[in-house]
């Protein structure tokens, strides 16, 4: 008896375990559901993230307009004989991007701007040398 006790015991371990094997995995109504959810968490996030980029390239801009006068300032306290000539000067207008108009540097003047037509940009910045710092925005 106890031989076919253990025989049973085996034999219903060994189904219970054949169920378990057919029985893993996610149901289409679960997977459904958080495709679901994941839909809605993007929907709601994806327009912030997109935001966050243009505000990023206009903090860059500004703080690249802002960083050639302040060079420009200071190659002037230097006396150099030229503000484009400075090293830093024309190294800081070399890197800069192209919507950081350096037009307005010359020998002896330093006005930066950054016009409003790019996309990112509603108010245009102007940055003077030993004046008026106004940012885009």
């Amino acid at each position: 008896m106890t031989t076919l006790n253990s025989k049973l015991q085996l034999a219903l371990i060994n189904r219970k375990k054949g169920k378990n094997l057919l029985q893993k995995g996610f149901t289409l109504v679960e997977l459904m559901i958080v495709i679901v959810i994941v839909g809605i968490l993007s929907a709601v996030a994806l327009p912030n993230f997109i935001g966050q980029r243009d505000k990023a390239k206009l903090s860059a801009w500004n703080a690249q307009a802002d960083n050639i006068v302040k060079a420009c300032e200071v190659a002037n306290i230097d006396e150099a004989a030229s503000l484009v000539a400075d090293s830093e000067v024309s190294r800081l207008i070399t890197n800069s991007d192209a919507e950081v108009v350096t037009t307005g540097v010359t020998a002896t003047a330093c006005v930066v701007t950054i016009p409003d037509t790019p996309a990112a940009v509603t108010t245009a910045g102007s940055y003077t040398m030993f004046g008026a710092k106004t940012p885009a925005s």
